[in-house]
């Protein structure tokens, strides 16, 4: 009786735990023979053909799912691949500059919008496994796991996390950096406390982000990351402890790039520098929108629409960024630096708050459409998110929401405010301070 697809991976995964690699080749094959376009069991196949000795037709089918990978538009799943050619083959680059050529910044065929093609599931379609013939079993399962998946090649390719804003020979040059690591179900990838030297992307799989593993529950789940996800992206500007941990669900394949090897490429190959800075500016605001209140209504493609109405603006220290009196040029989102928040009244400036990375202000004038009535100065040298009035309006209207939230911030600085001044003795009960 014939298996389901699905039912004799699970086979083939448990046989491969165990260490039955021929086991596990016979039930992969079969799946191959079965699902040709699933490319998570052909690169089983090529896992357990590597296990039973067969280095030779391991390394043709990880090229042939290399090649595939590449055209279709799943990168990772390619770069893992890719890794374990060089694994065998070490002067095997052919790979290597195929990838970048076609997820490299000056390619045309990539898009930030484009999502990573997902690997064909595994269903009820009926398969059996390999036969039992020690010789004829590899070959078999070689010729199922290393030929083409039929799958049309992508006319648009999702971009890869760093490595898409380098040229191509900077991309090489990071990419040789970058290491394939493979982790078992519970396996710790990073550890919270520990300092951050690396940043990894998952190419495969599910990981689990930890605070308190060690505690006897087993501690809290923060968050679920999955295939194409970046996490440990810190390390790559601080050395600073990790504030959870991460932790595999299952078998997972991740891509990990040391801050120190990253360091070398920049030092000897233009464009890695200033492809880094990028990378972390965008996931820092792409954390931002996912965490800030303003953002918190909206979904992540109305979240990636509003922002991109923002523009990015930098004030040296001493700088105003909002003068009193002036009806506001807009709202500011502060990325970095830090700003006072202060009002002049009888000759005399009173400081009324330090806003610091996250913070918003110009609020307080766009909700009431009247001139400020206190001064915003940089302390240090700032950088910030900023939306012009005009544009605000705009976003507002479409997005109505978002004024709910600011209405709220607005209401509270006000009591703040007025609190501070009420205590000075220079304000009136019907006084506002508007930013």
């Amino acid at each position: 009786m014939s298996d389901t697809a699905k039912g004799l991976f699970a086979k083939g995964d448990a046989a491969f735990k165990r260490g039955q690699w021929r086991a596990a080749l016979r039930a992969f094959g079969g799946v191959a023979v079965a699902s040709p376009s699933n490319l998570r069991a052909r690169l089983r196949v090529a896992d357990s053909l590597l296990n039973t000795g067969r280095r030779d037709l391991a390394v043709e089918v990880y090229k042939a799912i290399a090649s595939n990978a590449v055209q279709t538009g799943q990168p990772l799943l390619a770069l893992v691949a890719t890794k374990m050619v060089l694994l065998l083959e070490p002067d095997h680059e052919d790979g290597l500059v195929a990838l970048a050529e076609i997820y490299g910044r000056d390619s045309a065929r990539v898009d930030a919008l484009t999502n990573e093609a997902p690997l064909q599931s595994l269903g009820d379609e009926p398969a059996a496994a390999l036969g039992d013939d020690e010789e004829a079993v590899p070959m078999a399962a070689a010729r199922a796991a290393g030929g083409t998946t039929g799958v049309p090649d992508a006319a648009r390719v999702p971009s890869v996390p760093l490595l898409s804003r380098l040229d191509a020979d900077a991309f090489l040059a990071v990419l040789g950096k970058l290491q394939l690591r493979r982790f078992a179900d519970e396996e710790v990838i990073i550890r919270e406390g520990e300092r951050g030297e690396s940043f990894f992307l998952i190419a495969d799989g599910e990981v689990l982000v930890k605070r308190d593993i060690d505690d006897e529950d087993g501690g809290v789940t923060l968050a679920h990351l999955y295939r194409g996800a970046v996490f440990g992206e810190l390390a790559l500007i601080s050395d600073e402890p990790r504030q959870a941990s991460v932790v595999a669900r299952g078998d997972v394949d991740v891509l990990e790039l040391r801050r120190s090897d990253l360091i070398v490429a920049a030092a000897h190959t233009d464009g890695v520098s200033d492809a880094l800075k990028g990378f972390t500016r965008e996931r820092f605001l792409r954390n931002l929108t996912a965490t800030h209140p303003f953002f918190s209504g909206l979904t992540r493609d109305e979240r990636h629409s509003v922002m991109e109405c923002f523009r990015v603006v930098t004030f040296p220290a001493g700088q105003e960024l909002i003068r009193e009196g002036q009806f506001g040029p807009g709202l500011f989102l502060l990325l970095g630096g830090s700003a006072s928040v202060s009002k002049v009244s009888g000759g005399e400036r009173i400081h009324l708050a330090t806003l610091r990375g996250a913070d918003v202000c110009g609020e307080m004038s766009l909700v009431g459409d009247q001139p400020t009535q206190a001064w915003v100065t940089a302390d240090e040298d700032l950088e910030a998110l900023f939306l012009a009035r005009d544009d605000f309006k705009a976003v507002v209207r479409e997005h109505p929401e978002l004024m709910k939230y600011l209405a709220s911030l607005t209401d509270e600085r006000l009591r703040q405010n007025r609190a501070i001044m009420n205590a000075r003795g220079l304000l009136e009960d019907d006084e506002h301070v508007m930013i």
